[in-house]
């Protein structure tokens, strides 16, 4: 079987679409390569993150089930935790899981949880 995308769907309340894309953007270092803009009930836009597409919108959330959770690996901490820290997102300050990974936790402002990680190498 061949696929041919994935994308992770971030539905915020209309109030807090503007403070998420922020968040986004300052946080992770990127720009949308696509969005749209129908009106403060529908609007997005799509990020290019690790190979697979986040998607932050509002419309009618399909799945109200809450926070959404998900990880990212990241070559260094160093790099990406300075703007998590100065944006107020850290949930978690950095620590080290008993297998290795050395990670931190935070969140947006519509209270999706990520987690920030990296993965020991052989020589380390």
């Amino acid at each position: 079987m061949s696929y041919l995308d994935f994308q992770l769907l971030l539905y915020v309340p209309s109030e807090q679409y503007e403070p998420c894309r922020t968040f986004y953007e300052q946080v992770f270092a990127t720009q949308p390569f696509y969005g749209w803009d129908e009106g403060p009930e529908d609007r997005g836009v799509k990020y290019d993150l690790a190979g697979t597409k986040l998607v932050l919108l509002t419309q009618e959330n399909p799945f109200p089930s809450g926070a959404v959770h998900f990880q990212l690996q990241v070559p260094t901490l160093e790099d990406i935790y300075p703007r998590a820290q100065a944006a107020g997102a850290v949930t978690r300050e950095p620590f080290f899981r008993p297998y290795g990974w050395h990670m931190f936790r935070m969140a947006d402002p519509a209270g999706n949880h990520i987690n920030i990680y990296t993965v020991p190498t052989a020589a380390e």
